[in-house]
C-alpha cells in the first residue's frame, strides 16, 4: 500500500459495485488491530461474503472483522416481529 500507487479505495469500490453493492466509506484506523475500515451497502450476505472471499483469496487481506449494522427502519421491523412472535416462545424447562 505504501510502496505502490494503487488507490485501494477505488479497488474496494469496484469490487463492491461488481457484486451489486455500494462502497459508502473507506477509512484508515489509528492504533487498532485492523488498519482499514470499510462501510459498504451490499444486497445480501452472499454478495458481502463473495467480495471478502475475493479480497482474501487474492491476498489483499489476511484478516477481517465484520460488524453488521441495521437501520432505524429495520429496528422498527424487528420490534414488529417481536410483538408478533413473543407469545410463541417459552424458555426451556429443566
Amino acid at each position: 500500500m505504501v510502496e505502490g500507487d494503487t488507490d485501494r479505495e477505488d479497488v474496494a469500490r469496484a469490487v463492491c459495485e461488481a457484486a451489486g453493492g455500494k462502497l459508502i466509506g473507506f477509512y484508515g484506523l489509528l492504533g487498532q488491530e485492523h488498519h482499514v475500515a470499510l462501510i459498504a451497502d451490499m444486497p445480501s450476505v452472499s454478495e458481502y461474503v463473495g467480495t471478502v472471499l475475493a479480497a482474501t483469496m487474492g491476498g489483499a487481506i489476511e484478516s477481517f472483522k465484520t460488524i453488521p449494522m441495521y437501520s432505524s427502519a429495520e429496528s422498527h421491523k424487528a420490534r414488529d416481529v417481536y410483538k408478533q412472535v413473543k407469545g410463541t416462545y417459552a424458555p426451556p424447562t429443566n
